[in-house]
């Protein structure tokens, strides 16, 4: 603890003596003296705690291989997508929707930053987070990262949902109107069912992606609110060495939750780019961008990631068909 933190808790002390003499007074010692208390409290209690996550981290690292070797590439390819557009945002270049006639603000390629900026951000937390073993609270982020990589493929197949997402009211009651009405998760998803088809993924995949997609959001969505089962599940985590479940207060634990975690996302992020990048190409003719815009490399790593994911799809399904029973 700096000695400006310092002094700002002994402040507070000091504060709290006057306030409610009796309470310190039960305490058998000065104000100062608490202080240092809560001081040591802080530097070793709390250190323990973070040390243990440290841990956690370190033993991830090894025990959710080869998901998390997945993930990342599936990480890295978001990422660089943001790179990509906050370096080209301001150019005169459109990042998506050259050809079509739309409003001079804000800019297309501001948009595209802004919505790969924060997938990125938010796919970034959800490895914090499960790696750190705060599966519970991991498994709320990834609810907004299915949101998330929901509105960006709608914004990016439909100029009409751009014109959603870029229409701002000042008014809260037109603006909580105009998102039930357009951008609420479920009217998302039942655009991107039509997407499956004009797409035709079923060549691609025998998975029924509509059904991942709303199974997907509602096991999430269980741990973004109040739910018994859901608190169960980050107060008393399941390891990996199949122990059973231990209660380990304000600690984590990564196991066999963490590996369905993975393995779920995984999924997400395969159907959004089997979408996502198609029509970046077709779309939006990213073919168009040479020199030091081409995105050869880009498409090279995609193929890559999928590659990888199917090398991989037994495993996944296994664990995400044992997490659901």
């Amino acid at each position: 603890m700096r000695s400006e933190e310092y002094q700002l808790l002994l402040s507070a002390c000091r504060q709290l003596t006057k306030s409610h003499p009796w309470l310190q007074r039960v305490q058998g010692e000065s104000a100062e003296e608490s202080a240092n208390s809560i001081k040591e409290e802080m530097k070793s209690f709390l250190g323990e705690v973070f040390s243990d996550r440290e841990r956690v981290h370190k033993i991830a690292l090894h025990t959710m291989q080869p998901l998390l070797a997945v993930f990342d590439l599936g990480l890295l390819q978001i990422c660089d997508l943001s790179h990509f557009a906050w370096q080209h945002h301001d150019s005169r270049v459109k990042l998506i929707w050259p050809d079509v006639a739309l409003p001079k603000r804000p800019r297309p390629s501001h948009v595209f930053y802004l919505l790969t900026s924060n997938l990125a951000q938010t796919l970034q937390a959800v490895r914090v987070l499960l790696l750190a073993g705060f599966e519970g609270q991991s498994r709320a982020m990834v609810r907004t990262f299915v949101e998330l990589a929901d509105v960006i493929l709608a914004v990016v197949a439909d100029e009409q949902y751009y014109r959603y997402y870029i229409t701002v009211y000042e008014d809260e009651k037109k603006t909580q109107e105009h998102w039930r009405k357009h951008l609420a998760p479920g009217v998302v998803r039942q655009r991107l069912a039509k997407l499956d088809n004009e797409l035709a993924l079923s060549k691609t995949t025998s998975i029924p992606a509509a059904e991942v997609r709303q199974d997907t959001y509602k096991w999430f969505s269980r741990f973004s609110h109040v739910d018994l089962v859901a608190h169960l599940m980050s107060a008393y985590p399941q390891s990996l060495a199949g122990a059973g479940m231990a209660p380990l207060a304000m600690l984590g634990e990564v196991g066999e939750a963490t590996r369905a975690t993975f393995a779920r996302v995984l999924l997400y992020l395969w159907l959004f780019f089997i979408h996502f990048d198609r029509l970046l190409w077709a779309q939006h003719r990213w073919n168009r961008f040479r020199g030091n815009r081409s995105r050869r490399w880009y498409r090279y790593r995609s193929s890559v990631f999928h590659t990888l994911f199917r090398e991989n799809y037994d495993l996944l399904q296994g664990i995400t068909a044992e997490d659901s029973s």
